[in-house]
Order: structure tokens, then C-alpha cells, then sequence
């Protein structure tokens, strides 16, 4: 396909369901990068001591977090959460917890995810070997976009992103000509998909997370894509096409061929629910920098240091639309968009037919600080 950048007008949407950096998040930590044991080999093992952790996971009954090695334990942490690791020291682990704040814990409490052996996407890409993180957008108190029920952007983000991780843990064959995805071996199973809020962890996933954690997580563990998954909101025009955008990391090469190809399989997907759809000036690929220092906007593809995409589906706001949300059938539909597109990504060299130029942005999206998170103790 032929890849073209095509400029791209985009104003500020209040409350939209894209993330920006606030609060406790201006803290970046970058988790050192060294050979280690492929993540495929074990979804959660106790890492040997020649291997480097990149993800912790709280066990059944919970463990304690530390605000030192050795100290006095800060909480007891709820079972289920994952927590991104940056470094060890001696039988302790230094870890980023759900509200992006360093702590530690000890390894010996801890389910523990080797940090994966990067690959190039491509043929002959090895999904078995790969790892992926998909990332609910908003979470507790943060409920994204609202509806004109009441119902909650960050519900759907959950679903779909659910949804997204069941697909990626079974093998599929997919009809390249319909979009259809049925039980094969054409592609296998990935070899892990962690969720930023997961529907088995603490309070069925409906917490909140920072984006420092959120990104931490996709580093740490060596991931072969962050994909953050969101609705919008703020209608302003009449569309003929399905109104998603994928937003793309600026500076993590792939990031926008991942982009592109993820809004060309949202489209297959959508476009068959509507022949009119309300929207706004941001539709299909886009990449914002900030203003002033010339970077990323948002503070979760700044911080991503491998190929991350925000994904926007469709408006949360629009009756139509929000009703359509409220289907498994769409849903499902969604997830399966984005599913097609990362096996694009992953095991071809496909290019999406536009990818649209980064463009100054300033304003505001709208994203609670994280000033007042509570990380999910264990009851």
C-alpha cells in the first residue's frame, strides 16, 4: 500500500477519552534495558537469578509494598494487580504501583514475568514469543467520556480491551477478505497479554491507574505494543465514514504503521453499523506535539519506549453511538478491529493507505490528576 502524509487540522476536546499528562505523572522512570528470558517461555514465573523481572504480579491474599527494602510495609497491595518492575536490588524488587508512585516489594511474594526478547514485526514474527499490553483508557473516580444515560466511557474501554485479550490469548485464522476471525492455527496465541486494569484484578478492573504506570508496564516487560483503548467525545459534524482515530507515539519507530493499520481494520469493522455517522475533525491516524517542546502531547505515547497507539473508537456522547457501545455485537466488532490490525503489524510489513502528518496541539483533554489515586489494597 502506498503511505502518505496528509495534514491533518485538529482542535481540543474537553473530557476527551485521550489521556495527557497530569499530576503525579511527571515523574518518568526508564526501566534498564538488558538481555533476559523470552516472556513466551511462562505467562508468570519466579524469575532465575540470571533473568531480569518486568512485571510482578500480586498473588492470592495480596503482598506488601514497601517504601524502602526492608522497611516498614506501606499497605497490603490487592491481589491480581500487575506491577511494572525497574530494578533489583538483592531479593527486593523496585516497582511502580497503579497510582505511579516507586515503591518496592519482595520477590519472593511475587508471581513474576520475565522482561521478553525484543523481535523485529514482520514475516516470520513468532507471536508465540510476544507480548502485548492493552490498556482500559480511565478507571475508577476517571470515567472518561459520559454518555447521555449516564453509562461511562471507562465501561466500554474495559469491555473492549477484555474483549482484545481473549482474542490475542487463543489461536484464530482470519479471512483477509471479510474481516471474518474464526477458531485456526493460522495465527497462534500470543505468548502474554497483560491489562493495565484487569477484569480479574482488584475491583473487577474498575480502578485507577496513572500513565506513568500504564507505560511503565509496556516497558518494563520489553512489550511488542502498548494499545490503549478509548472513546470520544464532542460531535460537531455529519460523517460518511466511521468516525475512529488512532492516535500514534511521535517517537517510538512503527508506531505509526501500527496506527495505520489498526484504523484500517476499525473501519472494516464499523462501517457496516452505519451510512451516516456524527463525528469531528479528528478521524483516522493523527500524532499531536506538544507546543513547547516540540514531543508527544499525551504523556502515555511520551513516555511509551515501544510502538503505542490510543485508540478512539467512537463517540460516547452520540446517542447512536452510545447505544451501538451498549452491543456485545459492537464491542466485540472493536476489538476484533484492533485485533486484525495488530496481526498486521506483528507478522507482515504492511503499511496502512494514510497516516496522517503530527500536528501542534495546545489545550486541554480534560485528564484528572492522579493526586488523589489510592492504589487497591487487599481486603
Amino acid at each position: 500500500m502506498i503511505r502518505r502524509f496528509i495534514p491533518l487540522v485538529i482542535t481540543c476536546l474537553a473530557l476527551s477519552g485521550c489521556d495527557a499528562i497530569t499530576g503525579a505523572d511527571l515523574t518518568t522512570t526508564t526501566p534498564p534495558v538488558t538481555e533476559t528470558t523470552p516472556a513466551g517461555e511462562t505467562s508468570t514465573t519466579t524469575a532465575s537469578p540470571n533473568s531480569t523481572p518486568g512485571l510482578a504480579i500480586v498473588p492470592t491474599g495480596g503482598a506488601s509494598l514497601f517504601a524502602a527494602p526492608a522497611g516498614e510495609p506501606l499497605q497490603s497491595v490487592h491481589e491480581g494487580l500487575i506491577l511494572p518492575v525497574l530494578s533489583t536490588e538483592g531479593p527486593w524488587l523496585e516497582v511502580m504501583d497503579s497510582c505511579s508512585n516507586v515503591a518496592w516489594v519482595s520477590e519472593s511474594q511475587m508471581q513474576v514475568v520475565p522482561r521478553a526478547n525484543p523481535q523485529s514485526p514482520g514475516t516470520g514474527f513468532d507471536l508465540s514469543q510476544s507480548v502485548v499490553i492493552v490498556d482500559a483508557g480511565h478507571g475508577g473516580r476517571d470515567w472518561g467520556a459520559p454518555g447521555p444515560d449516564g453509562t461511562r466511557e471507562s465501561f466500554f474501554n474495559l469491555d473492549i480491551a477484555d474483549r482484545l485479550r481473549d482474542l490475542l490469548l487463543t489461536s484464530h485464522d482470519v479471512d483477509w477478505a471479510t474481516g471474518r476471525i474464526t477458531p485456526g492455527e493460522t495465527y497462534s496465541a500470543i505468548g502474554g497479554a497483560y491489562m493495565t486494569r484487569d477484569t480479574e484484578g482488584p475491583d473487577e478492573g474498575d480502578f485507577e491507574a496513572g500513565l506513568a504506570y500504564r507505560a511503565a508496564m509496556a516497558n518494563s516487560v520489553g512489550a511488542d505494543a502498548l494499545l490503549s483503548i478509548h472513546n470520544n467525545t464532542g460531535t460537531d459534524r455529519t460523517l460518511q465514514d466511521p468516525p475512529r482515530a488512532v492516535f500514534y507515539a511521535l517517537t517510538v519507530e512503527g508506531s505509526d504503521r501500527l496506527a495505520s493499520l489498526i484504523d484500517e481494520e476499525l473501519f472494516r469493522s464499523f462501517d457496516p453499523f452505519a451510512s451516516e455517522w456524527q463525528g469531528s475533525a479528528i478521524q483516522g491516524t493523527a500524532s499531536r506535539m506538544d507546543v513547547e517542546t516540540g514531543g508527544d502531547f499525551y504523556g502515555l505515547l511520551r513516555r511509551s519506549a515501544v510502538p503505542a497507539v490510543i485508540i478512539e473508537g467512537v463517540y460516547v456522547t452520540d446517542p447512536t453511538q452510545n447505544m451501538l457501545l451498549q452491543t456485545t455485537v459492537f464491542r466485540q466488532a472493536y476489538a476484533e478491529g484492533v485485533y486484525r490490525g495488530l496481526i498486521r503489524f506483528l507478522t507482515t510489513d504492511e503499511v496502512g493507505s494514510v497516516i496522517n502528518e503530527p500536528v501542534p496541539f495546545e489545550g486541554n483533554v480534560g485528564s484528572p490528576s492522579t493526586s488523589s489515586c489510592v492504589v487497591p489494597e487487599q481486603p
